[in-house]
């Protein structure tokens, strides 16, 4: 999800207590159920790690419910499975004015929600409306976040509908791709059910709803559904929290499909022929340099530092398998993304010639503040990640020594800069560079403190502000190719990784296919 504005900092904060405002949780069971749920050809058996909070749309902020979310709901646009490609979903088409102020969208036809009324532009306007101003108190949520730069959403017959942004944003059509905030809900289910629509979600998606039955959240296969129908007639999500529990359900036929498997886990599963999945995460873990201060306010010692990290050899020993080593500031499913475009790699005699240059001929000091837990994108944790960063500088005289805090008060002390350095990470939700590279290293962003590093390059705020500003993606890609060759010349941060999801399915399973945002779509998974 881009995060382009002042309250997003807000958003952040948050977000984790967003969920259960006003809203009931599914009971879902966190062990596997007394009496093993039913496996039929008809019937396809999901485990995941998460609970679910909610199944409605606009109260959602986890990826548990965003997973059954995804399967119920669709929004105006949708993610290619497999990908963060937008492709049309409810809207067959739609069209940018030449000053990017209107966004203009042709609704598909003879579209029912899951209650039998009908899909056209008032639900549209209904949804985006509703979803706006849920009572959430004085929290922001996704809707907040998703429709920041909107003005105002018209109808403009029955199955067009206008959105007025107050300023030219290229990313919106990612964020109505997202799961959260952007579906369509249906305003008569809404109207029934008020505050409960989140325990009676009524959308137009593949599958609708059933109820928490056998254990699990229930979705029956839609018969009405505008698209290929889906080949499943019932999808139930189970929440069982231990990997390898999920794995044995898998391999004792208790379950068809795995999420959230760690690499190790999967070992059994190959050994016997079951067809494992990886998708590159959208998120990076990155060193960040305070470019403010003294002795990283000088690029020349920032790219010293990245010669001197051997970080190929780090992740060989810490987590072989368990991310992915970044080569540029993008991760590789994010448009922009260009393998030929890598950051410093490992260049020893090339570090020392810097340092001798700036004066450092027998190394430095600097103190790194980090998390000391697991992250998504810091699977073994970030003090572990920190002392192995460590480890490698001191080969070349650089001693960073560490400082870690739990995850609150490294918040806390990242707010108030302590240390030289910092390590870090961002979890992307739209898939968009713009969510990367403007929101955490543009000038603007300083002052609500996503900019952490406090780069400032006018050069690349110039690039970055096109970068929203256009939506041709042609032009797009040869600007953020442009943007990450200056921040790679600059140096503001190192980036090191972006994780890695892993599921699995049984050898009957067809058709599944991991996202990079770790949300599957279903319909056109079956089983033979």
């Amino acid at each position: 999800m881009s995060k382009p504005y002042n309250m997003l900092l807000i958003f952040l904060l948050c977000l984790v207590t967003l969920a259960v405002l006003g809203q009931k949780k599914h009971p879902l069971p966190g062990d596997t159920p007394a009496v093993a749920p039913r496996t039929t050809g008809d019937r396809i058996i999901v485990t995941q790690e998460p609970v679910v909070e909610t199944l409605d749309p606009a109260m959602a902020a986890d990826t548990g419910s965003a997973r059954v979310i995804a399967n119920i709901f669709e929004g105006l646009v949708r993610f290619k499975p497999g990908s963060v490609t937008v492709e049309p979903c409810l809207a067959e088409s739609w069209s940018v004015s030449e000053d990017g102020l209107v966004w203009t969208f042709n609704l598909r036809r003879n579209v029912s929600f899951h209650d039998g009324t009908p899909f056209d532009s008032t639900a549209v306007k209904f949804s985006v409306e509703r979803q706006l101003t849920q009572s959430h108190g004085k929290k922001t949520s996704y809707a907040d976040f998703v429709y920041t730069p909107l003005a105002k959403v018209e109808t403009a017959g029955r199955h067009t509908v206008k959105f007025h942004l107050k300023y030219p944003y290229a990313p919106f059509l990612h964020n109505l791709a997202m799961p959260m905030a952007a579906p369509v809900v249906s305003p008569t289910a809404v109207r029934k059910y008020g505050r409960d629509f989140g325990d009676h979600p009524v959308g137009t998606g593949p599958f609708a709803w059933v109820g928490v039955k056998e254990g699990g959240i229930m979705l029956r296969a839609h018969e009405d559904y505008w698209g290929h129908p889906p080949t499943a007639k019932e999808i139930l999500f189970l929440t069982i929290p231990d990997s390898e529990q999920r794995v044995q359900m898998l391999l004792d036929g208790k379950s068809d499909i795995a999420l959230d498997l760690a690499f190790n886990s999967t070992a059994r599963l190959r050994i016997k022929g079951y067809p494992v999945f990886r998708a590159t995460g959208l998120d990076i873990s990155y060193l960040g340099f305070y470019t403010d201060r003294k002795p990283f306010d000088r690029p020349a010692v920032r790219r010293a530092v990245a010669l001197a990290l051997n970080k190929e050899a780090v992740f060989n020993r810490l987590w072989p398998q368990e991310i992915r080593p970044a080569l540029g500031p993008l991760p590789p499913p994010v448009p922009g993304y260009n393998a030929g475009l890598t950051q410093a790699g490992y260049a020893p005699r090339e570090a020392a010639r810097l340092l001798q240059a700036a004066g450092y001929e027998k190394g430095f000091s600097f103190t790194l503040i980090t998390y000391a837990g697991a992250r998504p994108y810091s699977p073994g944790g970030g003090k572990a990640l920190a002392e192995a960063l460590a480890r490698s500088l001191a080969e070349q005289g650089i001693n960073m020594q560490v400082r870690s805090y739990p995850w609150d008060k490294f918040k806390k002390a990242l707010a108030e800069r302590q240390g030289d350095a910092f390590l870090y990470g961002w979890i992307s939700d739209n898939g968009d560079p713009d969510d990367f590279l403007y929101t955490l290293l543009a000038t603007s962003q300083i002052k609500n403190g996503l900019n952490i590093t406090r780069y400032q390059n006018a050069e690349l705020d110039t690039l970055l502000a096109a970068g929203r500003n256009t939506t041709d993606p042609r032009t797009r890609r040869e600007i953020y190719s442009r943007a990450q060759e200056i921040i790679n010349r600059d140096v503001p941060w190192i980036v090191l990784n972006h994780s890695l999801h892993y599921a699995a399915t049984t050898p009957r399973v067809r058709g599944f296919l991991l996202n990079p945002d770790n949300r599957p779509f279903l319909h056109m998974v079956t089983k033979n």
